[in-house]
């Protein structure tokens, strides 16, 4: 994605990603920073590099790591997670 995220989105070009986790952890929300999948042996696999808090505790917040202030704001008129999900407490960028 390195390549073209900048020019497609807006800001400085991105290094390249090292690993899942740290694609991960640039998700554009802290609460949506989290991935699971199923492993050979039936166990799920839980990549939260940023950890679960938010998204436990209902939180919109913006990740830092990618999104801008601008873009964050953007995503949050366009999404409006409060009204859609009344128990969403959102921490405006």
């Amino acid at each position: 994605m390195h390549p073209w995220y900048h020019r497609t989105f807006g800001g400085d070009p991105v290094p390249p990603l090292t690993s899942a986790a740290d694609g991960v952890a640039t998700w554009p929300e802290r609460a949506i920073s989290v991935a699971v999948r199923l492993a050979g042996d039936d166990r799920l696999e839980v990549c939260a590099p940023v950890g679960v808090d938010d998204l436990l505790d209902g939180i919109w917040r913006r990740n830092p790591r990618r999104v801008s202030r601008a873009q964050s704001r953007a995503r949050l008129a366009r999404h409006n997670p409060a009204v859609r999900r009344l128990a969403v407490r959102v921490i405006a960028p």
